[in-house]
């Protein structure tokens, strides 16, 4: 749902104090398509014929199958059930006569067979032996097919004052809410579209339908006003009966409106639609429907070649280890690389200089271990994509004031994050065009998350892509995240014009927020396509999970959390199944890692109590859910924003109760956790950590004494008097640990590792100012583990 932001704030220079702490996306170049009643029909040689019965599972079945969105109506019955079907009578679909509301849903399902094939003129009696007959289905079970095959739904609210049954009062709505509620269909797969906004009012009053969006249906006849209503109402879509001109669809986008024109039958009018910048379709046969936008979609860009060992040379850190191996080669088993990235400006000067250093750590770091006819699965970090917002030439000045740390003008003697706020206050100006553009659509954007949104353009077309074109070319998994707005994209020459890249030479297409709201948003993508559809960039994921809960720093920043409670909240952390192995992939970025029960400093080894549904609420129980979801491989991508060798508290210390408490704690069955760091200065700020992957049961080899197979993270060997009495249990060499990169210097005494950590830091001085290691960790994940192996690489 379209939401209403605040107002816009001039507080620039506090938004950008925080804008690096903090670590999605809808359609289009290649529109969404929608099968208009379950896409009844199909063309053979030009011309249009019948193949499933309309709004009828076998249609929802075949076009879920492909991918599309399902588009149904709903009628309610005489006892108040919600099925699908278009007609207020039963005459023209189905055996029977009458009224849907004058009978109950026994006497339809017993009596009333779905006898047509097909849809309106290009349909066909079905004979009373024909095995294509099908029942009418509820909307319930209709919904649930949707959620089982994974996609979204199209739900017309069919309650018109010109139709026979029409039901003037609240009655119709609330039955059907109550029954989308009950069948567990994520609201945020969810759209509601009708000719009457009054139906989707109710809808947008009940919190449970936060994540809906909403659709306004019109004709020809009121196709001008179109825009203007579903704007004036909240709503995030307009449908408008095609035609529809440029204008129209400019007129919607301008108002933070997609636009999706119903129906199509033929191939010219979706190209037309296409290169009009339309949204997505709405179509009897999508499966032309699809053929005919992606024939006239904009070329791709060109995937650059691979950098050579010469040019990977001189992108390495100056400060390398090799990586830590542990190789258990067995059948099913993925080969996890955690890479430990180190940020540097000289990254993001232009979109091929971080691609090169992406495509760089990958061939250094993956490609010579890669293992053959087995999944690998490489794990950036969280926040990997963010320094990316300074790329280009309105990144220019930004990477100027970073480049010199210890002597930004206006922070002498002034704590960090004081050069992070004058640096991160140059893009507001440099992204003060798009800013300005999202506010008036979105009526403002919250709080200090504007400049996210300003640079959709920048991380869709930068790091996402790259990570898009990696992921295919090496034929692996690969992850990271970012704060950033979900998105469309365009090729609206008007949003080309407004959002695009200036420095993107004669752009055929522009990535487009689609609302004001900005996750710390985790992304995999695959080896291959997973959609036809789509933004390029997101045509290859193949899971997401949006942050919760969130820190104070990005709650400062205006970041959305995750959702929290429903079905939404369950789908955002069920696990991803890695085809091939027994793997089941969740993600935790940072904080959630450490939530158990309540919150990041619970009793290792404490349950919730009796009658808890740990799933009831993940901001509370994160952890506890997705083990009851199954998850068995935790993907942990972090970015610490603070020394690792702190002043205060400890935070190896601290990182022991998320990386080893996940594979240690007897009250959860994760069986490995992996938690790649990035680190390195941004700006006055630190990012520091070390790399790990652990393992639940692991022992070391057999021979080897526990003392000897065992390892600890730096300053970490003992527990200490200044130490917090509940991480007693997170103190000494553990075994679990099947790599564990090294830190910047030696383990020793706290003090010394302070001393270091401090030279480390930003404007220090020293010779060793930003000289973090940069690295990575490679095990393979048999399943079950396997307590006797190697451990403490």
């Amino acid at each position: 749902m379209r939401s209403a932001g605040a107002a816009r704030t001039a507080g620039a220079m506090i938004a950008g104090i925080v804008v690096a702490l903090a670590c999605a996306s809808t359609a289009l170049a290649s529109p969404y398509v929608h099968a208009h009643r379950g896409g009844p029909l199909k063309t053979v040689r030009g011309e249009l014929r019948p193949a499933y019965p309309e709004n009828s599972l076998p249609a929802f079945r075949h076009a879920a199958k492909k991918g599309f969105v399902l588009e149904m109506d709903t009628r309610m019955t005489a006892d108040g059930r919600a099925v699908i079907m278009h007609d207020a009578s039963l005459k023209r679909t189905t055996t029977c006569t009458g009224l849907v509301s004058d009978r109950t849903l026994a006497e339809i399902r017993r009596d009333c067979e779905i006898d047509i094939l097909g849809t309106d003129e290009v349909s066909r009696h079905l004979g009373r032996r024909d095995d294509r007959r099908a029942k009418v289905p509820t909307m319930v079970q209709a919904l649930a097919l949707a959620k089982r095959k994974g996609v979204g739904v199209n739900l017309e609210v069919n309650n018109y004052p010109t139709d026979p049954d029409y039901d003037p009062t609240s009655g119709f709505v609330t039955a059907m809410a109550q029954q989308i509620e009950q069948s567990g269909f994520p609201p945020s797969d969810l759209i509601l579209q009708s000719f009457l906004p009054g139906n989707l009012t109710p809808f947008q009053a009940d919190a449970y339908f936060d994540a809906v969006e909403y659709s306004y249906l019109s004709f020809q006849s009121t196709n001008g006003v179109a825009a203007a209503i579903a704007d004036a109402s909240g709503f995030d879509y307009i449908s408008p009966q095609w035609p529809v001109s440029r204008e129209l669809i400019t007129e919607a986008h301008a108002k933070g409106l997609q636009v999706v024109p119903f129906t199509f039958d033929e191939r010219a009018p979706v190209r037309k639609a296409t290169r009009s910048g339309a949204d997505a379709l709405i179509a009897n046969d999508p499966a032309v429907a699809r053929r005919a936008a992606k024939a006239v979609e904009p070329d791709p860009p060109p995937v650059p070649r691979a950098p050579s060992k010469r040019a990977c040379a001189g992108l390495r850190a100056d400060n390398l280890a090799r990586p830590v191996v542990n190789l258990h080669p067995a059948k099913g088993a993925p080969r996890v690389f955690a890479l430990q990235y180190k940020q540097d400006l000289t990254n993001v000067v232009s979109y091929r200089s971080f691609r090169r250093k992406i495509e760089c750590m990958i061939r250094d770091y993956v490609v010579p271990h890669l293992a053959g006819k087995r999944p690998n699965v490489v794990a950036l970090n969280e926040d990997v994509g963010l320094m990316t917002l300074a790329t280009g030439s309105r990144g220019a000045e930004t990477r100027e004031i970073f480049s010199d740390p210890g002597n930004i003008p206006g922070c002498e003697g002034i704590p960090s994050p004081c050069g992070v706020a004058v640096a991160l206050g140059t893009l507001d100006a440099a992204y003060a065009s798009q800013e300005s553009a999202y506010a008036d659509r979105f009526d403002g954007v919250p709080g200090f998350s504007q400049a996210f949104v300003a640079g959709t353009d920048t991380f869709a077309r930068g790091w996402m892509q790259t990570f898009s074109d990696l992921a295919r070319r090496y034929g692996v998994y690969i992850l990271g995240s970012n704060n950033q707005a979900e998105f469309r994209e365009s090729v609206d020459p008007a949003e080309i014009d407004e959002f695009a890249d200036p420095d993107v030479k004669d752009p055929q297409s522009a990535f487009v927020a689609t609302g004001p709201e900005v996750y710390n948003e985790a992304f995999m993508w695959g080896p291959e396509n997973v959609t036809p559809d789509g933004p390029r960039p997101l045509r290859n994921v193949v899971a997401s999970n949006k942050k919760v809960p969130l820190t104070d720093i990005e709650n400062l920043i205006s970041l959305t959390p995750g959702p929290s409670t429903g079905p939404d909240a369950i789908e955002n952390v069920r696990p991803y199944r890695i085809p091939g192995t027994q793997a089941r992939m969740s993600f935790a970025t940072s904080l959630p890692a450490f939530v158990y029960d309540g919150g990041p400093v619970t009793p290792f080894g404490e349950a919730p109590g009796p009658g808890i549904d740990p799933c009831s609420d993940t901001s509370s129980y994160y952890m506890y859910c997705l083990d009851a979801l199954g998850a068995n491989v935790v993907m942990q991508d972090e970015a610490n924003p603070g020394l690792w060798a702190t002043p205060g508290e400890w935070q190896p210390l601290e990182w022991m109760s998320s990386t080893w408490r996940a594979v240690a704690d007897p009250t959860v069955r994760f069986d490995y956790n992996v938690t790649p760091h990035m680190v390195g200065n941004l700006a006055d700020l630190v990012f520091d950590g070390q790399t790990a992957i652990t393992q639940r049961g692991l022992k070391g080899p057999r021979g080897v004494k526990p003392a000897k197979a065992s390892c600890n993270y730096v300053g970490n060997d003992r527990f200490l008097p200044e130490d917090p009495a509940p991480y007693e249990v997170y103190a000494g060499p553990k075994r679990e640990f099947l790599g564990l990169a090294p830190w910047a210097a030696p383990d020793g005494p706290r003090s010394e590792l302070r001393a270091i950590g401090a030279a480390l830091a930003p404007g220090s001085g020293d010779a060793r100012e930003n000289d973090y290691l940069e690295t990575a960790v490679v095990a393979d994940l048999p399943f079950p583990p396997v307590p006797r192996r190697d451990n403490c690489r």
